[in-house]
Formats: C-alpha cells, sequence, structure tokens
C-alpha cells in the first residue's frame, strides 16, 4: 500500500511539474523573407521524444549540429537517423529543386523538409531556427518550457547566387574563433561567401611556409590603438620608430585556417581570400624589401598609410614573389575564386623607378595605368594556371580589364556596370549601401566608428541589378557583399554593432526578389531578430529605430526641434528636464520650440516596447544670440555666413555639416550686443578633421570692451598639444573669467599653420571650424 501511494505521488509531482510548464510558441519574423509562405493553423511542438530522419551522412550532420546550437537552451537533443522509421520531421530529396532551394512544411503533426541539396536542407534548419522562439538561444536551460514552431508551408530559393560579407582581420587580428562566429550568423541568414581580408599595410595574417618573415615581421605592429570609441585616429598614428618593438597583431597558421575552411565549408558557406596587391602592402614589403620600388627602412603600418606601400611591377622578383605566395594560399582554399585587391593603388614611386619605366618601354605602356593593368593581367594568369577565377576592386578597370576577371565594384555602381557590359562578372558592393565600416545613424549620437554613411534603409532598399544594364548583361552581376573594414573597429563589441542589423538588410537584398521586399515589414521582423541577439550576448545597433534630434535656431533665440526615426510607425516620447523619457513622457507629435538651455532626451517605443536607445542632446541659449558679429580675420561679409557663430545652429560630427563655420587661417571676430551684459564663460566647440587639414586652434583668447572700441584681456587657453593631435571628433575649449560688464567682446584664435612633420597633410596650412561661440 505504501508503495502504491508513493508511485502515484511521484505521478502526480510529474503532472504538477509539468503543468508548471509554458508553451512559448515562435512567430514567422523570417530574414531573409522567404520566396512563398503561407501561415498555418496550430503549432508543432518539438522536445526530446522528437524523431528526426535524413537520408545521408551529410543531412545527418546538419541536423546534428543544428540541435547542438540549442543543447544549452534545451537541455536535450533529439534522436537523429538515416531512414528512420515514423519520424515526426522528415528529410526528403527532390532532385529537380534548384541548389540552395528548398521546401518546409510544419502542421501539428510532423515536419517535412525537401531539398535538392545539402545546402538546401541547411537552409531549411537555419528558417526553423527563426521560427523558433527567440529564448532557444538562451545561455541558460529552460527546463519548464515547451517548444512550439508554427504551422506554415514555405517554398525558397535564393534570388541571387553571391551573398557575401567581409572582414578585414589585416587591420585589427581578430581570432579564430572570433572568425567562426563570423560565419556562424552568416550561415544563420543564408550568406554563403566569406571575404576574408588578409593582408594589407597594417598586417600581414596568413602562414606562407616559403616566406615566413610575413608573419614573424608583417603579422606585427607598434600598437598605437585608440583607448574609447570618442576619438577616431587612425590617419594620424605615430609611425614606427628604430628600436620600438612591434606587439600588436597576430595570423593564422595554415592549419587553423583548413579548420575555419572545414568549419565553414559545414555551414554551406564559400571562403574567398583577399591578398591585396599591388598596392595596400607594406605588410609585406617591410617584410622583404626587394619587392618594394622605394627605399627602407620599412615598417608594418601603425594606422593610414598611403605612400611607399606598393609592389614593384618593374621587378621579376616581384612575380616570383606573387606566384609563390599566391600558390600557398590558393592551395587553402577550395572554393572557386581568389582576390587580389588592386585598390588605391599609390603609382608615384613607378613614376621615377628605373625598373618601372624600363618594363613600361618594352611592354609599350602608355603610362603608369597601364601598367598597374600589365601587374593584374600577369596576375590573372597565375590565378587562372591554378584553376581558379580572380576578383579585384573595381580599379583593376584602370588601364584595361583582365579578360577573364572579376569586378568588385564599390566606388559607387559604374565600375561593376562598365564591367558588365564588357562581358565581365560583376559582384557589387558600393559604399554607400554595403560598407559597414560607415555610420549608420545620427553623427552625434553614434560611437564615434565611421566615417560618412550607409543607412539601413539604403543598404535594403539597394537595386542590385542597375536598370542602364540588359537583361543579358544583367546575368553578369553575380550578387552582392556587405563589407566590414576594421580601422576603427579593435574589438569584437564593435564589430557586431557595425555589423548587426545591416547584415540582414544585405541578407535579404541578396536572398529576396527585388519586388517582394518591404521595408516596413523588414523593420518589424527586425524586432524579433534584437531579441536573439539580446540572448546571444552580441552588441547591436538600434540606429535606424532611435530618435534623430534635428534642430534650427531661431531669430528671437530659440531653437525649433523636430524629432524623427528612419523606421516607420515609431512612437517618440521625450523629457526636458534631463530625466529618463518612458510612456508616460510627453510624445512627440510635430516640432516644438525651446527658449532656454535644455537637455533633451529621447526613445522610440513599438506597440509600447521601447526599441530605440535614448538619444539625447544639450542646447545652450546664451547671450551672444543676436549679437552683431564682424569678422578682422578672415574677411566675411556673406549674410549667410557671418552670424553661425551666434545663429544657435550646432555643428555636428560632419566635415560637410553646413553649420560649421569654415575659417581660412587664424580668426579674429568682434561680437557686439544690443545692451552690456554680465559674462564670465566663452565655450567653444571645434571640429578635429585632421585627415582634411582641420585643426583644432593652438589657443584662444578672449577681450571684453566696455564701450565697443578699447578691449582688455579676460582669459585664454592655450591647447598645443591638443590642437596638434590627430584625429576625427570635436573639442570642446571652455575659457572662464571674473565676471564682467560687457559691450562688446573679442575673440582671437591661432591656427596650426604650417601642420607638423609627419602629419597627414604636414606643411600646409590648417582649417579652423567652429560652430557657435557660447557666452554665460
Amino acid at each position: 500500500m505504501k508503495k502504491i501511494f508513493l508511485a502515484g505521488l511521484v505521478c502526480f509531482s510529474v503532472l504538477v511539474s509539468c503543468s508548471k510548464k509554458e508553451l512559448l510558441k515562435g512567430d514567422l519574423d523570417i530574414i531573409p523573407l522567404p520566396a512563398e509562405l503561407v501561415a498555418g493553423d496550430g503549432h508543432f511542438i518539438i522536445n526530446e521524444s522528437t524523431t528526426i530522419s535524413v537520408n545521408t551522412e551529410e543531412e545527418q550532420a546538419i541536423a546534428t549540429r543544428f540541435f547542438e546550437k540549442f543543447k544549452t537552451a534545451t537541455g536535450w537533443l533529439p534522436e537523429i537517423g538515416i531512414n528512420k522509421a515514423n519520424a515526426d520531421i522528415v528529410f526528403s530529396a527532390d532532385t529537380t529543386l534548384e541548389n540552395e532551394a528548398y521546401e518546409l512544411e510544419v502542421t501539428p503533426k510532423n515536419i517535412l523538409i525537401t531539398s535538392g541539396s545539402g545546402a538546401g536542407f541547411f537552409y531549411a534548419m537555419e528558417t526553423i531556427g527563426q521560427l523558433l522562439p527567440t529564448t532557444i538561444f538562451s545561455k541558460k536551460e529552460q527546463t519548464n518550457t515547451i517548444w512550439g514552431i508554427p504551422a506554415v508551408r514555405i517554398a525558397d530559393k535564393p534570388a541571387f547566387g553571391w551573398r557575401g560579407y567581409m572582414l578585414d582581420v589585416s587591420r585589427h587580428f581578430f581570432t579564430k574563433e572570433e572568425v567562426k562566429d563570423a560565419i556562424d550568423f552568416m550561415a544563420e541568414v543564408k550568406l554563403n561567401r566569406f571575404h576574408w581580408h588578409l593582408s594589407d599595410d597594417n598586417g600581414w595574417r596568413i602562414e606562407i611556409k616559403k616566406y615566413p618573415k610575413l608573419t614573424e615581421v608583417g603579422a606585427w605592429r607598434v600598437n598605437h590603438n585608440d583607448k574609447d570609441e570618442n576619438t577616431s585616429n587612425w590617419w594620424g598614428r605615430p609611425t614606427q620608430q628604430p628600436g620600438e618593438e612591434a606587439t600588436y597583431g597576430g595570423f593564422y597558421t595554415q592549419e587553423d585556417i583548413k579548420e575555419i575552411v572545414a568549419y565553414a565549408k559545414a555551414r554551406y558557406v564559400e571562403i574567398i581570400p583577399e591578398i591585396d596587391m599591388p598596392g595596400h602592402s607594406l605588410a609585406a614589403i617591410a617584410s622583404y624589401p626587394e619587392i618594394s620600388c622605394s627605399t627602407g627602412p620599412f615598417y608594418v603600418g601603425t594606422g593610414g598609410v598611403v605612400r611607399n606601400n606598393t609592389y614593384c611591377p618593374g621587378k621579376e622578383v616581384t612575380f616570383e614573389f606573387v606566384e609563390n605566395v599566391l600558390g600557398e594560399v590558393m592551395d587553402l582554399f577550395p572554393f572557386d575564386y581568389m582576390h587580389i585587391g588592386g585598390d588605391e593603388c599609390n603609382k608615384e614611386a613607378w613614376e621615377v623607378d628605373p625598373d618601372c619605366q624600363l618594363r613600361m618601354k618594352e611592354e609599350n605602356l602608355a603610362d603608369t595605368h597601364e601598367l598597374q593593368s600589365y601587374f593584374v593581367k600577369r596576375v590573372e594568369k597565375i590565378v587562372n594556371a591554378h584553376g581558379k577565377n580572380m576578383i579585384g576592386w573595381d580599379e583593376i578597370l584602370e588601364g584595361g580589364l583582365a579578360p577573364n576577371a572579376t569586378v568588385m565594384s564599390w566606388r559607387g555602381e559604374k565600375g561593376g556596370i562598365a564591367a558588365a557590359r564588357q562581358g565581365n562578372d560583376v559582384i557589387m558592393t558600393p559604399s554607400r549601401y554595403c560598407y559597414f565600416d560607415l555610420k549608420q545613424g545620427d553623427d552625434d549620437l553614434e560611437p564615434n566608428l565611421g566615417y560618412a554613411y550607409s543607412f539601413l534603409k539604403d543598404t535594403y532598399n539597394y537595386k542590385i541589378i542597375s536598370d542602364s544594364l540588359t537583361t543579358e548583361q544583367g546575368k553578369h552581376v553575380l550578387g552582392l557583399q556587405g563589407n566590414l573594414w576594421t580601422e576603427s573597429l579593435r574589438n569584437w563589441s564593435q564589430i557586431t554593432y557595425m555589423t548587426f542589423p545591416r547584415l540582414y538588410a544585405v541578407a535579404e537584398n541578396g536572398w529576396t526578389k527585388q519586388n517582394d521586399k518591404d521595408w516596413d515589414g523588414f523593420t518589424n521582423r527586425l524586432i524579433n531578430q534584437f531579441k536573439r541577439l539580446e540572448l546571444k550576448g552580441e552588441r547591436y545597433a538600434t540606429s535606424a529605430f532611435n530618435a534623430r534630434i534635428y534642430h534650427t535656431g531661431q531669430q528671437d533665440g530659440s531653437i525649433e526641434i523636430a524629432l524623427k526615426t528612419e523606421v516607420n510607425g515609431m512612437d517618440i516620447y521625450y523629457t526636458l528636464d534631463g530625466s529618463e523619457p518612458s510612456l508616460t513622457s510627453t510624445k512627440y507629435e510635430k516640432p516644438f520650440f525651446i527658449k532656454n538651455t535644455t537637455t533633451l532626451k529621447a526613445t522610440s517605443f513599438k506597440n509600447d516596447e521601447q526599441i530605440g536607445n535614448i538619444s539625447e542632446k544639450t542646447f545652450p541659449i546664451h547671450k551672444a544670440v543676436g549679437a552683431t558679429v564682424v569678422y578682422h580675420s578672415p574677411k566675411i561679409t556673406d549674410t549667410k555666413e557671418i552670424n553661425k557663430l551666434v545663429d544657435l545652429n550646432f555643428g555636428k560630427l560632419n566635415r560637410g555639416d553646413r553649420n560649421w563655420q569654415n575659417i581660412k587661417g587664424d580668426l579674429e571676430v568682434d561680437l557686439t550686443f544690443t545692451e552690456a551684459k554680465t559674462i564670465e564663460s566663452i565655450e567653444v566647440t571645434s571640429l578635429r578633421f585632421t585627415n582634411s587639414s582641420v585643426y583644432v586652434p593652438e589657443y584662444i583668447e578672449i577681450y571684453g570692451s566696455e564701450d565697443g572700441k578699447n578691449f582688455t584681456k579676460l582669459g585664454e587657453i592655450k591647447q598645443l598639444e591638443v590642437s596638434h593631435t590627430q584625429g576625427r571628433n570635436k573639442v570642446k575649449s571652455t575659457i572662464n573669467f571674473n565676471k564682467t560688464t560687457v559691450k562688446a567682446i573679442k575673440v582671437k584664435a591661432k591656427s596650426v599653420n604650417p601642420i607638423p612633420e609627419n602629419h597627414r597633410r604636414a606643411g600646409n596650412a590648417s582649417l579652423i571650424l567652429i560652430d557657435e561661440l557660447i557666452v554665460f
């Protein structure tokens, strides 16, 4: 009797435990959007009792790897077998389906997956991954969860065969495990081409047995990295000096490469290696100076490099080096393509090098553009001899395109269009739409990690095949690729922030037909992807969802504020007292005005859920507004320009922002008030954009006058070190002084002239850009 009671108690406990389990059902927010999707009724429950039948060992490996990803959250793996009878999930082969295509039918009773290729079965499983509840990505076991997959019928195939992502590991080295992470997040959204940028001026990342110095020397540089996300100084880093030790970098052994290639292959991702040549090659030249036209000493670049970084096409030893290096590289990568760079080649050394001049004479080459074409065509023969196709950036069109080359069009679409018209294959990757290292939001609200812009909406809406191409020419467009250059990105957190969510836009653009894309639908589906990223612990950008702050200074001393999001249908709430905005804050309906110094905070909501980050900006309304402005140096009389320093329009971290006042040379300007005012400080915000000769002033002096004629110095700030620092950011200078009643003030600022040695624009005169003279 006691045993029966205990047995009953156990059963009761199990029932109670089961009753506490929560059914979580996934949704249909799939990215990329399938070609055909019809929602069904009900859901399929997947659990430890689920069985899976496959046809081959390849399919078994696909299913096993898929469920292993979620074992942490589920605590179990389903039973997977070849030709398993009465299985719940069945793989069915259909060789009439195109490569990468699949069909997926989910009912409450079972799941049927049909494909004619391993890639198709793999992508079907990745679709199931997105149909599962987002908590499947949790890093803790979800013991009280029942996993539901919504009933659906999907027939799917890609619009383009080339759906790529490029990671630059030369500027900053990323570990083998991090590279695998990149391959994983590509595979989850059905991207299939990983372009691996393995060499540049700043690091050689692949072991070459015949040339060991490439990794002994070329893989390491002196560490001059920025320590935060506020200063961007790629072009202003000190070069390596004799005796300095190069310790920053790393490389992949050939065994590492083989491991990563196999890892990618199992996820149906092909890897295209890039070895940059003839330009962007300082790491190689520092290792083997004999392939250069210039004289050393050579050091691996610590930052931006534009000179003495080019192979010498006049020497046969250069082509011997290229053939040996590419031979080892191509042997490691089984895919059909080899990328040789070919971009941004500085040819100035070729103009005077005797070997190059002799080569040009012997080959009857008209100029150095044709010499570069000669180099590229010889390299193409090396690549083709190994059974590979050569890819180069669109600069390889200059001087004549190699006959079989594939062009990667990055400087807009022009190069790609020209190559397609010539009958060469093309991969479209124009920087405006496809460069993930560009900023994706408001200059002042984003981490200072990029330059120029590539907004999510532009990436998503980019039309891959230009209307200017005929149908036949359009067939040469293989697809598109998102590129992530890493000059400003030194850690994995920054990599994922700049990658997501633009990677989703590239994925959908490459997979989904142009006419089936829908911006609003895509951004709605993105929200679930954000939840998955959160659970994975990945940093991502909500820039397209964030409230962007627009302001316009008014003549009456107020500022008009407008708020907007890139994504449609968002609700924006804001505060003006510095507190955090919420659903109980003021809802933005239309532009409004502020009349006093204000800290504005705003964020966005969708269905009462906060999606955007908090956007914050302080607007100082100060005592110089409406003052009469007279420029003594430089002479500025244009009425559109003359009041920029007192118009309450503040410049963003953007060289082209029209709210900056451009000062050529030193500044001397007077501000005269309509009545005497008591003042005690002046703030001056300067733009530092040294790559364009824009420098912070060396010093600023403030003078006051009671009568508007005779001036006495009130204060100054000397900032020689700050002014001689290179980079790209905004610098605020504050000059405090004793309270003084004045009718006018004079501001003097000394420009950097000449720009110091070893700077990008050394010897030139600098510009000063300031946006407002803020007087309190």
